[in-house]
Parts: C-alpha cells; sequence; structure tokens
C-alpha cells in the first residue's frame, strides 16, 4: 500500500485542482472491477447489497491545503518519502491515507460473493474551503430519490482519528473578509490620516479578541468546545513606506457551536458596523455536524472497537452536510490530527494498512445488526 500512497501523495491536488487524482483513483478502481463515475467534481462508486433498503456511506476528500514554503520541508512534500515507519507529505494524515485506505475496502468488500445492504465510495472535492464536493453529492443523493429510497443510512468521514478516537460531532465555520477604507497620508502626520484604516483593523481585530474571551467563559459548559475567531491573514498595501495605504483586509475564521452559528456571525457584523468595517463571506459557510452519541453506527464503532473514544472535534469536516440531510456519520481515520496542515506532514504507516481491515468489520457489524 506505501506504493500506492506515494502516487496519491504525488498529485498536486490543491482545492479545485483534483481532477488528476480522481482520474487515477478512477482507473485504479476499474482495474479492480468496479464502476466508478463522476458526479459532477466528485467520483462516485456503488456496491450493491442485498438488502438495498439500507445504505452505507465512506467519504474522503482528495484536495490538500498548500505546502507553504518548500524550503522549510525536511522531506519533500509530493514525493511520500518513508522514515520509521512513517510516511511524509502533503496530505499523508490529511488525508490521502484514508482516501488509500476506503479505496482498499471497496476492492475488499466487492471480493466477496454477496453483501449485506448497498455501499457508497465518495472521493470529494473542495473539503479545504467550503465543502463543495460533499454538498454536490447530497444535493445529487438527494435529487436521485436515494433519501426516500433508503430507511437507514449510516456514514464514515475517513478524516484522521489515528484509529482510535470516533468523532460524531463537530463546530461550523464562516470564512470571512473583513474590510476597512481608510484615508491616504504622510506617516509623519499621523493625526491628519482619518480614518486609519490598519489602524481601525487593529482595533476591530483586538474587539474580537475581547468577544472570543466573553465565548469561552459564555459557553464553558457547551458539549463542544466554545466558539473562536481567529485572524488568519492580513494585507495593507503601500508602495512608499511614508505613506499610508488607505485599505485594510483581514482574513478570520469563525468557529461556530450548536446553537450559536448564524448568531455568531450577526455579533462579528455588529462589531464590524460599529467600526464601519465591511465584511463578506470568502467561501459559503460550513454547517455543524453532529450525529447522537447513542445512535447505531457509533454503538457499532464501540462493539468493534473495545475502548475507542468518543469525543467531539473542534476542527471541521463535510459531516456537517450529511447532518443536515439527516445522515448520520462519524469521523474515523487513519493518520494523526495534529499532523494536518503542518510544514513536515506524516503519518503512521501501519495505521493506513490496518484502517482497510477495521472498515469493513465496522460496515458488516452496521449491515448485519439490528
Amino acid at each position: 500500500m506505501t506504493k500506492k500512497l506515494r502516487k496519491l501523495i504525488s498529485f498536486q491536488s490543491y482545492s479545485g485542482q483534483e481532477k488528476p487524482i480522481l482520474e487515477h483513483i478512477k482507473k485504479d478502481l476499474e482495474d479492480a472491477n468496479m464502476e466508478p463515475f463522476f458526479q459532477e467534481s466528485n467520483l462516485v462508486v456503488k456496491l450493491t447489497g442485498i438488502d438495498q433498503t439500507r445504505a452505507f456511506i465512506f467519504n474522503g476528500h482528495v484536495d490538500v491545503v498548500d505546502i507553504g514554503n518548500p524550503a522549510d520541508w525536511e522531506h519533500n512534500p509530493w514525493a511520500g518519502e518513508v522514515s520509521d515507519g512513517r510516511i511524509y507529505g502533503r496530505g499523508t494524515s490529511d488525508m490521502k491515507g484514508g482516501v488509500l485506505a476506503i479505496m482498499e475496502t471497496a476492492k475488499a468488500l466487492l471480493a466477496k460473493k454477496t453483501l449485506p445492504v448497498d455501499i457508497w465510495f465518495t472521493f470529494v472535492a473542495e473539503e479545504e474551503t467550503n465543502g463543495a464536493g460533499t454538498k454536490q453529492f447530497v444535493e445529487w443523493f438527494k435529487s436521485q430519490g436515494y433519501m426516500n429510497k433508503y430507511q437507514k443510512i449510516a456514514s464514515v468521514f475517513a478524516e484522521p482519528t489515528s484509529l482510535n478516537t470516533v468523532e460524531y460531532g463537530h463546530r461550523g465555520n464562516f470564512f470571512i473578509k473583513a474590510e476597512k477604507k481608510g484615508a491616504s497620508g504622510h506617516s509623519s502626520r499621523p493625526k491628519e490620516i482619518n480614518p486609519h484604516a490598519i489602524i481601525e483593523i487593529s482595533h476591530f481585530i483586538a474587539d474580537l479578541e475581547e468577544e472570543s474571551l466573553r465565548w469561552q467563559e459564555e459557553f464553558k459548559k457547551s458539549h463542544f468546545a466554545p466558539p473562536t475567531i481567529t485572524p488568519t491573514a492580513i494585507e495593507g498595501q503601500s508602495k512608499s513606506p511614508n505613506k499610508t495605504s488607505d485599505t485594510c483586509i483581514v482574513h478570520f475564521d469563525l468557529r461556530t457551536i450548536p446553537g450559536f452559528h448564524q448568531e455568531a456571525y450577526n455579533r462579528i457584523k455588529k462589531l464590524a458596523d460599529k467600526r464601519t468595517i465591511k465584511i463578506s463571506l470568502l467561501y459559503p459557510a460550513t454547517p455543524i455536524g453532529y450525529t447522537d452519541p447513542n445512535a447505531k453506527i457509533v454503538k457499532v464503532f464501540r462493539q468493534v472497537i473495545p475502548g475507542v473514544k468518543t469525543e467531539v472535534t473542534d476542527v471541521s469536516t463535510d459531516l456537517g452536510f450529511f447532518t443536515e440531510a439527516g445522515i448520520d456519520g462519524v469521523i474515523f481515520g487513519p493518520g494523526d490530527t495534529a499532523q494536518a496542515h503542518t510544514t513536515n506532514e506524516s503519518a503512521d504507516i501501519s495505521q493506513i494498512t490496518s484502517a482497510p481491515h477495521i472498515y469493513e468489520k465496522i460496515y458488516l457489524a452496521w449491515a448485519n445488526s439490528d
């Protein structure tokens, strides 16, 4: 499997540039006698079971985030170099290891004479930006009548959890752009520059830091980690060091929790309005993901993996789109969440090779239980 994973890692599959890796996956699955098909920007495979009133779905995204400065990497981010049982490269943990695991699960299940219920494998695009791929799949799944056809559906998102934790919920998020138009002027006379866009934005960042601290107290008893608002990029350009920029732009990552999703955004907008700062969304908002911890899919994991941890996560995934559609789902896969988006990202190879067997057991246990 290491050779196959290295091939997946070699694709610089940034969000919106996933077609080459999906073509590779399609060929690999076709060689295994499956019939994968493109559904908009996604690749989908369906295996038919005896009971076609129930379905199980595996989901994996193939896009990755930027590598940053290549010189900061000790290992080539696109080579999949192996050292001491770990494989290095962009996407090893988040989440090409999980993608390979569900590819191999599909092959293992295809080899069986019969399958108890329908099973879907979805390889989706743009999870790292706005979840457009999974959203497209859910809309298509509904339009084709599958939500009416299936009486019960469960899903697994193969995001990294080190194969020791089942995550049944996650926060939602808004990627926000805040822009302040100000006055341009000579920097030797700062009092005459009104408004000073950069200073106004800096005050706004301070406002949001105070707001975030209030949330820590306000929501400290929540089952989820409290909401957060984090600045991720700032820009205020001037070609002359003695002339102030007349515009300053900052990007924020707002994370929300059940009961405080749209309201969180509304609070940010209210603070922005006070400083006449314009805010907008960089991408459509990502919904909150949540499955009842007593749902069948969670119980099956506890049965198959004694002692497995169950919790909600503070990151966001595509589970929220399934939650909106009424589909139970959990996050469970090889790789380490702490490695996601990092320089020198890596994953434990033994987790990736053992994941398909676990996935197979989970599917069969869910399908064969009441």
